[in-house]
């Protein structure tokens, strides 16, 4: 039986061997493309680079997940806030419904894509694949 020890050489661990076939510039540009609009660097940069463009095929899915998911909160919020709201009796209910889809569901969405984003970074750079739990289902279907 073997016991986890965090110093493990790359002959003991099969991820750490992977881990030392990428290049620094590899890892870094892998990590680039999880900042905001920045995934098409290790997409198109990185056409010989499997690993920079696994990380941004990752980070371009997350990200286009991320503004479907404000473009529905807007269309929401002029459907609930702006038309819906403005009912005599039920106004009031259809504004309180917008302004829970808006701010609170909104700020949960966001901060856990900024969370995703972090980790991702930490693991580009230090040379791992990481599939984000849902976000990688999405990612393998797509042919770039």
């Amino acid at each position: 039986m073997r016991l986890y020890s965090p110093l493990l050489s790359s002959e003991d661990s099969p991820e750490l061997a992977s881990r030392d076939r990428h290049s620094s510039e590899s890892t870094v540009l892998a990590a680039v493309g999880y900042l905001p609009v920045l995934f098409f660097l290790p997409v198109f940069l990185g056409r010989g680079d499997d690993f920079a463009r696994f990380h941004g095929r990752q980070s371009m899915t997350m990200q286009l997940a991320l503004f479907v998911f404000w473009i529905g909160v807007w269309v929401s919020d002029f459907l609930f806030g702006r038309v819906l709201g403005n009912m005599l009796i039920l106004g009031f209910i259809f504004r309180a419904v917008a302004w829970m889809i808006h701010y609170p569901l909104g700020l949960v969405v966001t901060g856990a894509y900024i969370v995703l984003a972090v980790i991702g970074i930490a693991h580009a750079l230090q040379g791992r694949k990481w599939r984000i739990p849902v976000v990688s289902a999405y990612v393998d279907r797509l042919a770039l």
